[in-house]
């Protein structure tokens, strides 16, 4: 009785032991399993990208710079002569503006951004970019186009029917040293871009838009085909609607200006043109008058001229084609950046 109890708890003890050993073997398995999948979850997402080009290692989404949430700098203004380091005084320039210093750039030809959402991250873009989708983002990305780069008008273009279109910490250019007469960023529909710490040179036309934002950006070295380009840094055509803050929009050819409002397609209005650095152009500043309505709440508040280019901002003088008394209208606090006089329309 004694001798046949021992026994059967000998087998009990074994059944535990072999119990325990299979639920080991499970578990090492299961963590074995989980394993595998968080890997091919890292490899899928290294890559995928915008425009069917293998992205780089993870490590290149993290940016100095997020494209988002990013604290705008302060603009200094009891600082003067402000033309040969804009940053000193809280403006953009090379320094923080464009790709970050840490991303890898991959690089493509031009890309046609035809999905809802697409992400054109990290790319070196020789050529063009096309939107024809919604809600595309641009970001941590070069964009190299015009003459000698690309047959297209434009580096980039947004077409007809196309909604929040974001382009942010890039760089949109042409070959330097290359006759241009395009546009660096083109809105040719109804978008309401958003654009901030762009650098932008190279073109005859920074941005052409008709409403939108642009912010934090730097606009310098334009280019010209004699004879035929308008030059001009950031531009409306018509409508109005644009939010225009905190650039660095420097024009060193005798016409058109640095920031203008055109009356090409419709009355313009709801536009702000607040804290920005400009020169250059035959004026700084087209205030938006013309043959299709009267103006209204067209705003510059609070910018710094500069007679860097020429004597008066523009070659004759800082706005042309405004109306201080079409109604919400106004031009104030703007001011010199050799010596913070006020300027006057």
């Amino acid at each position: 009785m004694f001798r046949g109890s021992i026994a059967g708890r000998r087998h009990v003890v074994h059944g535990w032991l072999m119990a325990l050993r299979d639920s080991h073997r499970a578990v090492r398995t299961n963590v074995i399993a989980l394993g595998v999948c968080l890997l091919l979850v890292s490899v899928l997402s290294m890559a995928c990208d915008a425009g069917g080009t293998k992205r780089a290692d993870s490590s290149r989404r993290e940016t100095v710079r997020p494209t988002s949430d990013v604290t705008p700098a302060v603009v200094n203004r009891d600082m003067r002569n402000c033309v040969a380091i804009p940053s000193a005084c809280g403006y953009p320039d090379q320094t923080n503006t464009g790709v970050p210093a840490n991303i890898r750039l991959i690089s493509s030809g031009s890309i046609t951004a035809s999905r809802e959402g697409q992400v054109i991250d990290g790319m070196n873009v020789t050529g063009e970019v096309v939107v024809t989708a919604s809600n595309v983002t641009i970001k941590n990305s070069r964009v190299t186009g015009g003459r000698g780069a690309g047959s297209a008008d434009w580096v980039i273009v947004i077409r007809p029917g196309v909604k929040n279109l974001t382009v942010a910490d890039s760089e949109i250019l042409t070959p330097p040293g290359t006759a241009q007469d395009i546009a660096c960023i083109l809105n040719i529909g109804d978008a309401k871009p958003v654009i901030r710490r762009v650098n932008i040179h190279g073109c005859s036309a920074g941005v052409s838009s008709g409403g939108g934002s642009v912010e934090d950006s730097y606009f310098h070295d334009m280019s010209q085909v004699a004879g035929l380009s308008h030059n001009v840094g950031i531009a409306s055509n018509g409508g109005g609607g644009m939010t225009i803050r905190r650039n660095t929009v420097f024009n060193q050819f005798s016409q058109t200006a640095a920031i203008a409002f055109y009356q090409d397609f419709s009355a313009q209005s709801d536009n702000l043109v607040e804290d920005n650095f400009v020169s250059g152009g035959s004026y700084c500043f087209y205030g938006g008058t013309g043959s299709r309505g009267r103006t209204s709440n067209i705003r510059f508040v609070n910018n710094r001229l500069t007679r860097h280019f020429f004597p008066n901002c523009g070659v004759f003088g800082p706005i042309a084609s405004f109306s201080i008394d079409d109604p919400g209208n106004l031009f104030v606090g703007n001011y010199w950046d050799d010596n913070g006089e006020t300027v006057t329309p």
